[in-house]
């Protein structure tokens, strides 16, 4: 459920720069502070030895040795004990200052400031200065040690760096509830568009979600959701105006049938009457069959189905045999067929011969009597062209743009819809698709010209 929720997730995006941010600026001021109080501490190391230096260089003989010592005392008491002073010396009489922590090592300190670990878990180191000061004979060297205790500054570096914990942890904290609240404020218009697509309601059509109160980022969504919307309407259309259609072309046979049978069994027939009724029935069966097969194919192609069966063929070989096949429709109607061309190409037999042939029995159907259907092949670089042109009657451009739709035809009278049912050219459609082509249709001064495109196999 988290990982599904965006506001929670730019949410937790929210919590994870800062809390990096804040670790990183935490981190900052932690170590500048350290650096200040470091500063501050070699400062008081420095204030210290210049109070104790003129003390060093003025009494420090065997006379007011005691009262030196006196004074260094009295001044490591005024403070607590934090601050501690040495003079050391090569002769025993001029050392000050008393035996130093076991950590301490005097002999080994170098002039300038050191730092030394109480132990290895103290985080208190005690600060060192140690200055070399020659003794009023000029010869012999004073090793001046001077030390401080690091607690009270390292507990207020301690107690800063809770305070920074609490504020990085609260920051961190608010930032993920604010970028909570802001993120699903952000989210409303999402929420707003899915509401509205929760109201569409089914079978409406024009529906379309409102993207003018949407902000930018989710108007190309909505204009998206609009044009599928848009399109799904199209199709539905297209469905119901198919099934009518299919209705209409399955009505007829299926009317003709149910009455010729009602009449054939109203009375007593003749074995004559009854077989002349058979063979009516089994042709308006078989149109029914063609029907039914079609559109089985149709359906097929249109879900992306390659053609199975391909193989190197002569287009001209295969118009020819094509052209045998349809020659009655030809002879009937005092054609002449006339085949130019040749294409080398790789596709299905079966499917080329077929829709060759609807073409073909288009042609015969609709050209003038006595007139020429001529049949052309050509290629170039991608495609082979496939066109049949004949001499008939102008064909309207609005009829040009759907002749290969699904039981579309130009003439609303249907003429001759006992033996054409209307899905001859969508096959022809089908067929160029499958084999990567595509089809078209001209009218011009009397000439139609119907054909198709098969892609070239390379």
């Amino acid at each position: 459920m988290f990982n599904r929720s965006i506001s929670r997730k730019l949410a937790l995006t929210f919590a994870v720069v800062t809390l990096c941010i804040a670790l990183a600026y935490a981190l900052c001021l932690r170590e500048s502070l350290r650096e200040s109080l470091n500063k501050q501490m070699h400062n008081e190391l420095m204030f210290r030895y210049s109070l104790v230096e003129p003390l060093i260089v003025s009494k420090f003989n065997h006379h007011e040795l005691d009262e030196l010592k006196t004074k260094l005392m009295s001044l490591s008491n005024s403070e607590g004990g934090r601050v501690h002073y040495w003079i050391l010396s090569s002769d025993p009489a001029l050392q000050v200052g008393g035996e130093p922590p076991k950590e301490i090592d005097l002999n080994a300190l170098t002039d300038g400031f050191s730092r030394v670990n109480r132990d290895k878990t103290d985080q208190c180191p005690l600060f060192i200065l140690t200055k070399t000061i020659r003794y009023r004979d000029g010869v012999t060297p004073l090793h001046f040690v001077v030390s401080i205790d690091s607690t009270p500054y390292m507990g207020t570096l301690n107690e800063f760096t809770q305070v920074l914990i609490f504020i990085t942890t609260m920051g961190v904290l608010f930032v993920t509830f604010l970028g909570f609240v802001i993120s699903r404020q952000g989210m409303q218009p999402v929420e707003l568009l899915s509401q509205q697509a929760r109201e569409l309601a089914p079978g409406i059509d024009g529906q379309r979600l409102d993207a003018s109160a949407l902000p930018q980022e989710l108007q190309g969504l909505a204009e998206a959701f609009n044009g599928v919307l848009a399109r799904q309407q199209t199709a539905w259309r297209q469905l119901e105006s198919f099934n009518a259609d299919v209705a209409h072309e399955l009505r007829t046979p299926l009317s003709s049938i149910l009455g010729q049978t009602q009449l054939a069994l109203s009375r007593k027939r003749s074995h004559e009457e009854l077989e002349a009724c058979l063979e009516s029935n089994l042709e308006e069966v078989n149109r029914m069959t063609s029907i039914v097969n079609d559109m089985l194919f149709l359906s097929h192609a249109q879900t992306g189905k390659h053609p199975a069966q391909l193989s190197e063929v002569s287009l001209r070989e295969e118009a020819l045999k094509t052209a045998e096949y349809t020659e009655p429709s030809f002879t009937d109607r005092h054609l002449q067929l006339l085949i130019e061309g040749d294409v080398q190409i790789c596709v299905d037999r079966r499917l080329f011969t077929r829709s060759l042939a609807n073409l073909l029995e288009n042609s015969a159907r609709y050209a003038y009597e006595n007139s020429q259907v001529t049949v052309t092949l050509t290629s170039n670089d991608q495609h082979a062209t496939v066109s049949v042109k004949n001499y008939g009657d102008a064909i309207e451009s609005h009829h040009l743009e759907r002749l290969f739709e699904r039981f579309y035809r130009a003439d609303h009278a249907r003429t001759q819809s006992d033996t054409n049912h209307g899905l001859g050219l969508s096959i022809v459609k089908a067929v160029a698709q499958m084999h990567g082509g595509d089809v078209f249709a001209t009218s011009l001064n009397g000439e139609n010209t119907f054909g198709f495109t098969l892609a070239l196999k390379k």
